[in-house]
């Protein structure tokens, strides 16, 4: 009850942040171009909601939020600049970027990429700074965002900052060597072939457990062969004693009868 609760208020609050005229919900044709999550998180009854629940956590139950935020983008791509409701999607796309951003944990695996689409919302509202300022947060959370790092290019690029865009794509495809479009944008700004050299991952030190404990034979089991180089030395060989003499009876006779 307290859940479903939560998440009518959720849905009231999504509905109060539209314009008159719009439907807060994705339509099935929207919601196809969303993440999977965003159809699994509408059926609570599904092995698909229990599926995502498991792996992003408790903030899951807020996911709906960023959901509607990435609808409202994809709904002010289609409209044109002189759309009266292009600016009220947008700002309804950041109210609910904002919500997830205060509701969820700071380790939240969707955080960067939460930082990023809001970065991109800003930047379609001309709200340059708090764009670039969103943007970078998210690059730094995860560099692995080429469209954070396209985002920042053009924008620079509009301001005919053509160094700081090439130097920008240029960071972007250290750390995603294999996209396209960076690629495309590093030469359209002058970029010079070969494309910059790929991030090396940090290798991660495997120590020897020197407090490990010697591993014990289980009753019956043959003890470890060891090998001809690291096996002990044998023991000296003890010289033999001299025979004694006599017989058992009588060892001080030697040619006694036994």
């Amino acid at each position: 009850m307290k859940t479903l609760t939560k998440l009518m208020l959720g849905l009231a609050g999504l509905v109060m942040a539209l314009p008159a005229t719009a439907e807060w919900k994705p339509s099935p044709a929207e919601m196809a171009t969303l993440p999977p999550y965003c159809a699994a998180r509408f059926d609570e009854k599904s092995e698909a909601f229990r599926s995502w629940r498991d792996s992003m956590g408790s903030d899951f139950m807020h996911v709906h939020h960023y959901c509607a935020g990435l609808n409202f983008v994809n709904r002010a791509r289609g409209m044109g600049s002189s759309n009266k409701d292009r600016q009220g999607t947008l700002e309804a796309a950041l109210r609910n970027f904002d919500y997830m951003l205060a509701h969820t944990h700071p380790d939240f695996s969707l955080r960067p990429e939460i930082l990023m689409n809001r970065g991109i919302a800003l930047s379609m509202m001309k709200r340059t700074g708090e764009a670039v300022g969103d943007l970078m947060k998210a690059i730094e959370a995860d560099p692995k965002q080429p469209r954070a790092y396209m985002t920042l290019a053009d924008m620079y690029s509009q301001q005919k900052n053509r160094a700081k865009a090439l130097e920008t794509v240029t960071e972007g495809l250290r750390h995603n060597p294999d996209t396209k479009s960076l690629q495309r944008r590093y030469t359209e700004l002058g970029g010079k072939l070969p494309y910059p050299t790929p991030v090396e991952p940090v290798p991660v030190a495997v120590q020897a457990d020197t407090d490990a404990a010697a591993p014990t034979a289980e009753p019956g089991s043959m003890p470890p062969v060891e090998s001809s180089a690291s096996a002990p030395p044998p023991p000296a060989e003890t010289p033999a004693a001299p025979p004694k003499i006599g017989s058992p009876t009588n060892p001080y006779c030697r040619f006694c009868p036994d």
